[in-house]
């Protein structure tokens, strides 16, 4: 070990960058995950943002522009195969630790503070592995969203330092002020393009002015609002594609992240052990537990920049954390989104982990890092190899209240429990449709499924996302990409799988079809087991669009 690992780091960003555990811990996971990433099928969500790049646009129905032109880019080099679709989560992941590592050092010059909070982002399986091999519009989010709290610790200490005492060696220029408003702005813009949780960006922003005494006057000053004024500037092109269909990703996420669906006890502690599933459950304790700590140190410390600091980082980390787990009590949350939170809550547990964390603390981070490890290493394992075979019958609990009580019942686990079956199957799907179909007849057909996930995996596969259609009464991104009228008269084959095991015969309204005939399924084993099973139905003449929609 380093004799000096206890000591500050010195030579400022080189030498913090020149420790041999810290270019580890940036380095070979980066490796390792662009080795990995091309060795299996595309995710549900990685398929349909591939469609994003296939269909270039100033915006789309769930989500904004920013991963379609990433991987669209990746193919322009790489090709039309998976590496291409998530050669950006690897990089944009090496370039959130490298952001990483300069927000730790500008917190504190304590090396073993930096150390723990680069091995905790690895470790940690929501990021160290499903955060950073899988592409999702997090992935770029992460980039802008920690770039924008770099700026934030480095420019509102300045900025407070000036207001106390213009003459303060530690204060900021007038120029400077600007410059550093119109970078968060710009990031935050970027951000947005993104994802819309950066829509959180300014509510920290201003938090943290109108909390701290010295920069609540800041406020009255122009820097925020034009920051603010900005960042939505550079985000136009999502109101703009909004202004042309009618505000259908606005109506979308307000309803998919905002509407009112009632509490649902069952429902709400699921999305609580999938976010303490994700993180690892130790670490999850402890992340929630650092923050706590973290906020009794901010109210009991002096007025100070470093104060001033955490109580940045402490912003940062729990405004998503709790505005997700809000929005939870009444509407379900996937337990990813509050993931920005909990990824800046890694520095409070570093920070407690090395200045004032009890034996018995230091005793349960240690096994939450090997927990966490050994979780984020099961992943890609699992991926590979297949090794764990699921259970066949599981314990389902069911919360009564009239008359109070919890009953046990023991069902089937059927193979999609298993996430990472759904990441095989649809190249060999596509390989079986090339035998039956042959070259000629799949160029000439439609390929059709009821849930999009389904649709965007076969429009990959079946390299066919101009004739790929989500016949579906509900609104999606198909809608936009693919309208069903054009593909009136032409045969189809039509997918459901285990998941989504949707009939057509059933689904579809009379007359939509000349006829539909179901073929044998197809099924997909990986070492031995079942993985998924795939329903192929083929349909002649496409009539007439079931659901008729407005554009």
């Amino acid at each position: 070990m380093d004799p000096d690992h206890r000591k500050p780091a010195s030579g400022g960003f080189r030498g913090i960058f020149s420790d041999r555990v810290i270019l580890f811990w940036i380095l070979v996971p980066f490796v390792f995950r662009m080795l990995l990433i091309g060795r299996f099928d595309l995710g549900n969500d990685e398929a349909h943002y591939y469609m994003y790049a296939a269909h270039p646009d100033f915006s789309f129905f769930d989500h904004p522009l920013m991963i379609g032109l990433l991987i669209r880019g990746a193919m322009a080099v790489f090709g039309h195969n998976e590496f291409a679709v998530r050669f950006f989560a690897p990089v944009c992941f090496f370039l959130s630790s490298i952001l990483f590592t300069l927000i730790a050092f500008s917190l504190t010059k304590d090396r073993r503070v930096v150390r723990s909070s680069i091995i905790l982002l690895n470790v940690i399986p929501l990021f160290g592995i499903l955060g950073s091999t899988l592409m999702i519009p997090d992935d770029p989010l992460s980039v802008f969203w920690l770039l924008y709290l770099y700026v934030v610790i480095t420019f509102f200490p300045g900025l407070a330092a000036r207001i106390r005492s213009p003459d303060s060696r530690l204060a900021i220029s007038r120029s400077s002020i600007l410059v550093n408003w119109l970078l968060l702005g710009l990031l935050f813009g970027f951000g947005l393009l993104s994802k819309y949780n950066a829509v959180l960006l300014p509510v920290v922003t201003f938090l943290i002015l109108f909390l701290e005494p010295t920069l609540k006057r800041v406020l009255l000053t122009s820097g925020p609002w034009v920051s603010l004024f900005l960042g939505l500037l550079v985000s136009w092109p999502i109101f703009y594609w909004n202004s042309l269909h009618g505000g259908a990703s606005f109506l979308f996420q307000l309803t998919h992240g905002l509407g009112h669906s009632g509490f649902n006890f069952v429902r709400y502690y699921q999305m609580i052990f999938g976010q303490a599933g994700y993180l690892s459950p130790v670490l999850w304790v402890l992340l929630i537990l650092s923050l706590v700590v973290l906020y009794r140190k901010i109210k009991e410390a002096p007025l100070s920049l470093e104060r001033l600091r955490w109580r940045i980082v402490f912003l940062f980390a729990v405004v998503p954390i709790l505005f997700f787990n809000a929005i939870g009590i009444v509407h379900p949350i996937l337990p990813h989104w509050p993931a920005l939170g909990y990824l800046v809550a890694i520095l409070a547990l570093a920070l407690w982990r090395h200045e004032g964390a009890s034996s018995r603390v230091i005793f349960w981070y240690k096994a939450g890092m090997g927990l966490g490890a050994f979780l984020t290493l099961l992943a890609p394992i699992q991926v590979v190899f297949a090794l764990i075979p699921l259970p066949k019958e599981a314990p389902a609990l069911r919360l009564t209240t009239h008359p109070l009580a919890l009953s046990t019942s023991w069902k089937p686990v059927p193979p999609w429990v298993d996430i990472t079956n759904d990441l095989f199957g649809f190249r060999r799907l596509a390989k079986n449709l090339d035998g039956i179909l042959g070259t000629d007849g799949r160029k000439n057909v439609i390929f059709i499924s009821e849930h999009f996930n389904t649709a965007d995996e076969l429009a990959f596969y079946e390299n066919a996302p101009d004739r790929t259609l989500c016949l579906s009464p509900n609104p999606n991104q198909f809608d936009f990409w693919n309208p069903p009228q054009k593909f009136i008269g032409m045969d189809a084959i039509y997918v459901a799988t285990d998941k989504y095991p949707r009939d057509p015969r059933t689904y579809f309204p009379a007359g939509t079809f000349a006829s539909i005939t179901p073929m044998p399924s197809f099924r997909i084993y990986r070492n031995g087991r079942l993985a998924r099973v795939f329903y192929i139905y083929r349909m002649t003449r496409f009539l007439k669009d079931p659901w008729p929609k407005k554009r």
